[in-house]
């Protein structure tokens, strides 16, 4: 177990959930902490993103576990900060129930990416019901929060997220574009924190900013971290990189 332990999880698939896994892992290991990435989806994308990493990059330690119920045994050492990479569908197939379990047990914040199609809404809304009314979540209630994925200025969709949302009592704390720069930072194994230099990334901080805000508010009051006392700061583009963003524009 960590001292932070994050689950990133919705039933249905295509939400981006390991995209937001593997970029706060990388947030969190670039603040100078340790961070396990357990990928708990058969399908393995996160290990494959970290198969894709440089060793020049802040280490990430990898665990594949796509049998939630054997974390455990999977854990050989702690963390700083635990990140839980979820399988889609895993709390609506039955045969899935004991991993969805064995995730909410440890897990101390609960992160849920959705995007703003109908489809995605209505899903989204059936999953966060399950989710507050499933059993070990009950137990002892952990924080929600929604993050919206690829947003791409679909403002009828974002509106009616956000009228679920204040109906549900749980926040959306951050907002991701639909951009490229995902799809290139998961190529090269990285998180888009990392990619200072890239200005489409760049644009991208102050969300994750907020995301990383948003748990170590919500996490202090339950388990004693190692966080940093403030969101990370967006990085400064180089003298050479703003003289040569200048030369381009000119």
């Amino acid at each position: 177990m960590a001292d932070l332990n994050i689950l990133v999880v919705n039933s249905k698939g295509g939400c981006g959930k390991t995209t937001v896994a593997t970029n706060l892992a990388t947030a969190y290991a670039n603040a100078g902490l340790s961070v396990g990435l357990y990928d708990c989806d058969p399908q393995a994308s996160a290990r494959h993103w970290a198969e894709s990493r440089s060793e020049d990059l802040c280490p990430i330690d990898l665990r594949f576990c796509p049998d939630p119920k054997n974390i455990e045994s999977a854990n050989t050492r702690s963390y700083d900060v635990c990140v839980y990479d979820s399988a889609p569908g895993i709390s609506t197939k039955p045969a899935l129930q004991s991993e969805f379990e064995a995730l909410l047990k440890h897990s101390d914040v609960i992160v849920v990416p959705m995007l703003s199609s109908a489809w995605d809404i209505r899903a989204g809304e059936h999953f966060i019901t399950q989710l507050m009314t499933q059993r070990v979540w009950r137990a002892r209630p952990r924080p929600i929060a929604v993050v919206s994925n690829r947003v791409n200025g679909n403002l009828t969709g974002q509106q009616q997220l956000q009228h679920f949302l204040s109906c549900s009592n749980v926040p959306a704390v951050a907002e991701f574009r639909e951009s490229p720069v995902y799809a290139d930072a998961g190529d090269k194994g990285q998180g888009v924190m990392e990619m200072k230099h890239n200005r489409a990334a760049r644009k991208e901080f102050k969300a994750w900013r907020m995301l990383m805000g948003w748990i170590a508010q919500n996490a202090k009051n339950q388990i004693e971290t190692r966080l940093p006392a403030a969101p990370l700061a967006a990085p400064r583009a180089s003298a050479t990189t703003r003289s040569s963003e200048k030369q381009r524009k000119a």
